[in-house]
């Protein structure tokens, strides 16, 4: 396949991926666990899985973990006789992780450091590896015809595979190939393939897709300028929501940020609006609308576009007051949790400095 440029995938975005990846490997060591009938050999592979799935999932030396994972799984796939073979996909893939860039945004590795990003991003090579274990696992899984497949199902699925591959050879067209995909293990799954085997080749199917397709909520607006998150500058978990922003949000002309006890928030926001206005996060969106609680969380992620406004669309089913009342536990113990920053500003290299506003009311 060619046409393979830049992707849209983030550091936190990727140890979204991550944590997906290594939740996968976990259930499939409870399971080995609850399965395993005081086997020793079954219970040591399991044990061993489930540390290191861990550590895939917190992001700690995660990818020597992940690559002694690939073969604590390769074991627990040979041990368990239910368990397909098609599970490789999974193997694959924790060996890709392996070799990726380490300590994106939101690993335990990156904590405490000074860039948020760390100029992190996933290389070529790997995203377009992801596309062909995804295709090549689809192809053999089509054309390995069970005596139960009808000759419709069959001919469906055979059709799929064949035109997601010729698809994804053209970056124009690759959406429709990674929708087609999906669509032709929906089919295999109607078939009859078992769950396991599904779950295997899922980490293959999101790592395949790029966060770009999904463009910030800010693409068909007219916008009069950035909006702005306005941040409690005492408050740990602020602090932390500035850093993913900064990380995230690779145009510096989508959000701007400022102190809510600075002078930005006086001029923006008017004093009979700043008196009900929580000591958290704050919105003020270009059109100048202020937005506060679960609704500020969900425009920030509408704003920020790939993943983060995927979650942002799911997350508005839940009703406001509902979304609102979670706000407001964890904001009630936010300081306990994250403890109180001594500066306004969060830790960040110098050329970030830019982004923000500290002024403040003399």
């Amino acid at each position: 396949m060619n046409g393979w440029g830049q992707n849209g995938w983030t550091g936190g975005q990727y140890s979204l991926w991550r944590v997906l990846l290594g939740l996968g490997v976990l259930s499939l060591a409870v399971r080995q666990l609850a399965t395993a009938g005081g086997d020793p050999v079954s219970v040591v592979i399991a044990l061993t899985a489930l540390t290191l799935s861990t550590a895939v999932i917190v992001g700690w030396w995660d990818s020597p973990a992940a690559a002694l994972l690939a073969t604590a799984t390769a074991g627990l796939i040979f041990q368990d006789s239910d368990l397909s073979p098609r599970l490789w996909p999974l193997v694959a893939m924790l060996l890709l992780h392996a070799v990726a860039p380490p300590a994106p945004f939101g690993s335990r590795m990156a904590r405490g450091r000074v860039n948020p990003d760390g100029d992190w991003q996933l290389p070529v090579w790997l995203h377009a590896a992801s596309w062909f274990v995804l295709l090549a696992a689809t192809v053999l899984a089509v054309f390995d015809t069970g005596p139960d497949d009808t000759v419709w199902t069959e001919l469906a699925n055979r059709g799929g595979v064949v035109t997601a591959t010729i698809l994804a050879a053209s970056p124009r067209t690759r959406r429709l190939a990674w929708l087609i995909a999906g669509l032709t293990w929906v089919g295999l799954a109607c078939g009859g393939m078992a769950d396991w085997c599904l779950s295997g080749l899922a980490p293959a199917w999101l790592l395949s897709a790029d966060p770009a397709w999904i463009p910030d909520g800010r693409h068909r607006e007219n916008r009069s300028g950035p909006a702005w998150l306005f941040y409690d500058g005492h408050c740990g978990l602020c602090h932390r929501c500035v850093r993913l922003v900064l990380s995230e949000d690779r145009r510096e002309d989508t959000i701007r940020l400022a102190p809510l006890q600075g002078a930005a928030f006086s001029e923006m926001v008017e004093p009979s609006v700043r008196e009900r206005l929580p000591d958290s996060i704050v919105l003020v969106t270009p059109a100048g609308e202020v937005l506060c609680r679960s609704a500020a969380v969900l425009e920030l992620g509408r704003l920020l576009g790939g993943c983060w406004r995927m979650a942002a669309g799911i997350s508005r089913v839940i009703p406001r007051p509902l979304a609102d009342l979670v706000y407001r536990l964890v904001a009630t113990i936010r300081h306990r949790l994250f403890g109180r920053p001594t500066e306004a500003c969060p830790l960040i290299p110098d050329e970030l400095r830019g982004r923000f506003d500290l002024r403040y009311d003399e």
